[in-house]
């Protein structure tokens, strides 16, 4: 098991995303550091389709539309939408099976687990984050759940503070310590969230709150935790993408042989993976000029590739990048020195899919026969492999 505050995941619940602002779950400070990764949500297995409602009470002047989104695979998708004016607010469609969802008020936005039935959303409009929800029995159980780790999430809002002031800093001994004190009660965090999921394995709940943590886990602990599921939620959506995730992890797993890919370099040539693969050591490093973490890494990779080119390290850079410019200015600017490509699709990167990406920074180390023999080393870590290898 393994926490990653170093990660820019694909995963909605953030608090610090891939999309630089934050998400106001209706329980404050419910990190997953995110993520990845695609948020499929989804609850009860039912065969047929359902009517919903959801009726906004919202006090006080508030402007604009307000949203009904989903993260489908990646990117937001709007399910309805309704101008926002003084009295109640009336959304109404069919569901198949519970899923969750977020109203998006602007830039701010409070998750709902949408359901059959009558759903009544309650707050005044200056705290949209505190407004309360009726009518979604799956809500009242992930609130439960929510509130069972209330004194976790809350110190891990106080520690992110923290952390952001000390990042203004560039205090690295401080930042070193913060992020020690993050990952071990991140870890608190997961370890409830993974025993909840155990014992609650017939729950809808629970197979949401595995999918949205599942890049902290292993393949053996996935695995395990994919398998305990009773067969009543095994065609829930979550569970299915659970199933295709383990799937995917097996895959690419050390020990597996690499799979090829074909993306354009920064001036636009193809270059084929399997091209550059035999004669030395390969570190495939999926990164994106926005993503903070991997900046930071960047030093650390030049520094040691620098130290082991000549000895037969290669190092080929994989961006999640969208626009081409801050690719390529990233590049210059981190010194980055290698091989480097991108289909500059974003979290939707072949490459990604391929290696079952979710967070990054990502890396795979092949041998000079192409096989997998580590990942997602970084830091020191990263050095002492390379160095077991070629010193």
């Amino acid at each position: 098991m393994q926490t990653q505050i170093g990660k820019a995941l694909l995963n909605p619940l953030n608090k610090i995303n891939d999309y630089g602002f934050n998400i106001n779950m209706r329980m404050k400070g419910f990190h997953l550091f995110l993520l990845l990764f695609i948020v499929i949500t989804s609850c009860h297995n039912q065969s047929k389709t359902n009517n919903y409602s959801i009726t906004l009470d919202i006090s006080g002047e508030i402007e604009g539309k307000v949203y009904l989104v989903k993260r489908d695979f990646g990117k937001w998708v709007n399910i309805d939408s309704s101008n926002i004016r003084k009295g109640l607010i009336i959304m109404d469609g069919e569901i198949t099976e519970p899923e969750f969802c977020y109203l998006k008020f602007g830039q701010q936005y409070v998750g709902i687990f949408l359901e059959s039935g009558d759903i009544v959303f309650s707050a005044d409009a200056d705290s949209l984050d505190k407004g309360s929800i009726s009518g979604s029995r799956t809500q009242d159980e992930l609130d439960f759940f929510e509130t069972s780790i209330l004194s976790i999430t809350n110190d891990l809002d106080d520690l992110y503070k923290q952390y952001r002031g000390i990042l203004k800093t560039d205090n690295k001994d401080s930042l070193k310590y913060i992020m020690e004190l993050i990952d071990y009660k991140d870890k608190e965090r997961l370890d409830a969230t993974i025993d909840y999921v155990y014992k609650n394995n017939k729950s809808i709940v629970s197979a949401y709150l595995a999918m949205s943590n599942n890049y902290y886990l292993d393949l053996h602990e996935l695995d395990s935790l994919t398998n305990n599921f009773d067969y009543s939620i095994k065609d829930s959506k979550y569970v299915k993408s659970l199933v295709e995730r383990v799937k995917n992890l097996k895959k690419v797993s050390i020990g597996s042989t690499y799979t090829d890919f074909i993306m354009d370099d920064t001036s636009g040539n193809s270059m084929q993976l399997s091209s550059i693969i035999g004669s030395n050591y390969l570190l495939i490093d999926f990164w994106a000029s926005w993503c903070g973490p991997c900046r930071r890494e960047n030093p650390n990779i030049v520094s040691i590739y620098k130290d082991y080119h000549h000895k037969g390290f290669d190092i080929l850079g994989v961006s999640l990048d969208t626009d081409k410019k801050k690719w390529i200015d990233a590049i210059i600017k981190d010194d980055l020195s290698w091989m480097h490509v991108s289909d500059l699709k974003g979290w939707n990167s072949k490459a990604g899919q391929l290696y079952a990406v979710n967070a990054i920074p990502h890396s795979i180390i092949l041998d000079r026969d192409g096989m997998i023999i580590a990942k997602n080393l970084n830091g020191d870590e990263l050095r002492k492999k390379v160095s077991e290898l070629l010193d």
